[in-house]
C-alpha cells in the first residue's frame, strides 16, 4: 500500500463496511473521501479527524507513512499527549533552555534573600 488513500480504504474495509455506509455513518461526505481512496486528491487534516473520530484506534503515522501498526493499543492510546507537549519537552531538553531557567530561578531567590 504505497499512499495514504490506500491505507485508508485498506482499513475502512478490514472493518468489513462498505466506504458509502462509512461515510454515512461518520457524516463525510462521500464525493470527498472518494477521491482521496482513489489516490486522485490528497488526505486532508479535515477528513483525518473525522476518519480518527470514528475509529480511536486507528494509528495515524501508519495511515500517513506506512511505519508502525495498523493500530494503537489501549496502552499506547492512553500515553498519547497531544503533540504540542512534545515539543514542550523538546524545547526543554536543550541544555541552554535548562541553563537560563535556572539562572532565572537562582535570580528570584537571590531578590527575596
Amino acid at each position: 500500500m504505497q499512499t495514504e488513500g490506500d491505507r485508508l480504504k485498506y482499513y475502512i474495509e478490514s472493518k468489513e463496511v462498505s466506504i458509502l455506509d462509512f461515510c454515512k455513518k461518520n457524516k463525510i461526505v462521500y464525493t470527498s473521501l472518494h477521491p482521496i481512496l482513489q489516490n486522485s486528491r490528497p488526505l486532508g487534516m479535515k477528513i483525518l479527524k473525522q476518519v480518527i473520530e470514528a475509529f480511536p484506534n486507528l494509528n495515524v503515522n501508519w495511515i500517513l507513512t506506512g511505519f508502525g501498526n495498523i493500530e494503537i493499543t489501549e496502552v499506547e492510546k492512553a500515553v498519547i499527549i497531544d503533540p504540542g507537549y512534545y515539543a514542550f519537552l523538546n524545547y526543554f531538553d536543550k541544555k541552554a533552555t535548562t541553563d537560563k531557567i535556572n539562572s532565572l530561578i537562582e535570580n528570584k531567590i537571590n531578590e527575596k534573600g
